[in-house]
């Protein structure tokens, strides 16, 4: 007979291979997935437990990512919570796609209602993030992010929606302990004209309002600075022990996350990089305001 710990190894082992208990951004990210859809179906997870045969501790662990999801222990789940066929094939292509510290999760026009960015920008301690031609997406105001959705396919309901994805997304720096972060910012997306220029004063304003919170940094990078680490936008995430930290980009269509090794130093080295070329936070915040006051005056012409 198990002794209550030999029952609790047992179960790190899938059809006869051993499952790793590292935590992944992967992991995390099926776990969360795995959570949601049995919280939405209403089921406490004692219930799932004694219908499938499982300790609370391995459900506990598949959720929270602590534990690798083998295939059949994720269909078992999905199979019993009767979800839709799309998003039963979509979870178990997680499942068995390769975690080799990279992966790509599509989307449309706008990233904000992608799981893994959401759940991990949550659980973040730390935010680093540089964008060469756009105001970052956290720092957004309503009306600059409604210009740049404005174009979007599907009416009225769908640039709501979009709306408050952003808006939600955005509440994790309004926390009462937000992560201490860090946004690089080029000062080509100051002078690019988003919607008009009173949006762009006002966007530049908030700039201004957001830089003087404690917990956060603005670095402008000015545009007679050159530099390879200008070219591509990113993001890096880290947290607490013993979780890696997580990077991230975006494209139109996709967002890449990796947490290997030698893309979190290439990411790292960025930054070292652009601390360097940037203007410190004093100086950065007075040349967001001087750019609202550019947008301003050329909103009298």
């Amino acid at each position: 007979m198990l002794k209550p710990d030999d029952a609790l190894d047992s179960e790190n082992v899938d059809n006869g291979q051993p499952v790793g208990r590292l935590s992944t951004a992967h992991t995390r990210e099926i776990g969360e997935e795995l959570r949601r859809i049995r919280q939405c179906c209403g089921i406490k997870g004692t219930a799932i437990c004694r219908e499938v045969g499982w300790s609370p501790a391995k459900l506990s662990k598949l959720e929270s990512g602590d534990r690798g999801a083998g295939e059949a222990d994720v269909a078992t789940l999905l199979g019993f919570y009767r979800v839709a066929k799309d998003t039963r094939n979509r979870i178990l292509g997680m499942v068995t796609e390769p975690d080799l510290g990279y992966f790509m999760r599509m989307h449309d026009d706008s990233p904000d209602d992608v799981l893994c960015a959401r759940m991990h920008e949550a659980r973040a301690r730390t935010i680093t993030g540089y964008e060469p031609l756009l105001v970052p997406s956290l720092l957004q105001s309503k009306a600059y992010a409604e210009a740049l959705f404005g174009h979007v396919i599907g009416g009225q309901e769908q640039l709501v929606a979009r709306l408050g994805s952003r808006v939600d997304r955005q509440a994790v720096l309004e926390r009462e302990s937000p992560p201490e972060s860090e946004f690089y910012v080029h000062e080509a997306a100051l002078s690019l004209v988003v919607g008009d220029t009173a949006v762009m004063h006002d966007q530049c304003m908030r700039l201004g309002f957001m830089a003087r919170r404690p917990r956060l940094s603005l670095r402008v990078v000015p545009m007679s600075t050159g530099h390879a680490a200008l070219r591509h936008s990113v993001t890096l995430l880290t947290f607490a022990e013993p979780l890696r930290p997580l990077a991230c980009g975006e494209t139109d269509t996709a967002t890449v996350f990796f947490d290997e090794d030698t893309a979190i130093a290439a990411v790292r080295r960025k930054f070292t990089a652009l601390d360097v070329l940037a203007l410190s936070h004093e100086r950065s915040e007075a040349l967001v305001l001087h750019w609202a006051g550019v947008h301003d005056v050329a909103g009298t012409r």
